[in-house]
């Protein structure tokens, strides 16, 4: 019988480790309301989305890029793996920019809040977005995909 007693000591011991890691996972979840962020993307891992380019979007603005200025200098950015390339540029102050932004493999998009700069591509697309830096300064450049920018996925501006 104490064969028994110590079978059901160690079911108990196991029973209340397994409740306690549960409550422990359930904790490291995500309290933050999707809908602030730009969309729900439903129960897609980021490796999934990567597989079939679905960003969990609708096309939520994503593809509104800012206005482009004659003469622009034309800067070449990659976005992969929620990281860009090069993950810092350097501007002149006053200096008319435009993003050349390559998505190679899902949607991504670059916006820099001050500047009012935003362009999007879409997996394997290139596109076009535009602004001008008056004030020299630091500037934090991101992708406002959700999860994207959390994921690291940031760069910095720098107008000189």
């Amino acid at each position: 019988m104490s064969a028994g007693r110590e079978l059901m000591k160690r079911f108990a011991a196991l029973a209340t480790v397994l409740f306690a890691l549960g409550l422990l996972l359930a904790g490291c979840g995500s309290d933050d309301d999707q809908s602030d962020q730009g969309g729900d993307t439903g129960d897609q891992t980021d490796e999934e989305m990567m597989e079939t380019g679905d960003d969990g979007h609708d096309e939520g603005g994503h593809n509104e890029s800012s206005d482009i200025a004659a003469d622009s200098r034309r800067i070449e950015v990659t976005a992969d793996s929620f990281a860009f390339d090069p993950a810092e540029i350097r501007v002149a102050a006053g200096e008319d920019i435009a993003i050349v932004l390559t998505s190679t493999d899902i949607l991504h998009d670059l916006t820099i809040d001050e500047l009012d700069a935003h362009v999007a591509a879409d997996r394997g697309e290139t596109a076009e977005g535009g602004f001008t830096a008056d004030e020299p300064g630091r500037y934090t450049y991101y992708c406002t995909v959700a999860g994207h920018r959390e994921a690291g996925m940031e760069g910095t501006l720098i107008v000189e």
